[in-house]
This record gives structure tokens, sequence and C-alpha cells, in this order.
């Protein structure tokens, strides 16, 4: 089974799960170190991604692609990035 969120292009790896494991060796370095697979409901067809120190870059589109032997399926999602400014008075 695989896991893979990845931004416009397949090799574009937010984070991949496979054979039970993070991959993170095809992860962009932009996403290094702040990315979990959230696998608690895996077995009702259920997975997260949680993205860590969101960053304006993070803004867009992700698809995540899910495969087990020949089945797969695909679903797109999009993260609105919301700057907040606090200023002193």
């Amino acid at each position: 089974m695989e896991v893979r969120w990845f931004r416009s292009r397949f090799s574009t790896v937010v984070h991949v799960y496979r054979d039970g494991q993070d991959q993170n060796g095809e992860q962009i370095p932009e996403y290094r170190g702040r990315t979990e697979f959230l696998k608690d409901n895996i077995a009702n067809g259920r997975v997260s991604l949680r993205i860590r120190d969101i960053r304006p870059s993070d803004d867009g589109q992700y698809t995540c692609f899910f495969q087990s032997g020949d089945v797969y399926e695909e679903a797109l999602l999009e993260l609105q990035v919301w700057l907040m400014i606090h200023r002193a008075l």
C-alpha cells in the first residue's frame, strides 16, 4: 500500500507512506521534518497529513494518491494559508 501527497506533479513529494513506513527520502526539502502521516483511521479508509510550521508557500493544491495492489484512488485538496498581522498599539 502507498499513500502519496504531492503538489503539482507526482514527483513533487510532500509525504509518502509505503509498506507501513514513512518514505522521507523522496520528500522535497521544503517539507522535510514538517509533515506527519496520521493513520489512526486507516482501517476505515481515512488518512490525514499534518503540516507543521505552515508557510505562505504551502498555500495551494495538493493531491493525495492511494494505491493498494491494482486499486487506486486520488483526491484533490486545497490549502488556504491566511496570515494574521499583529500590531502593537
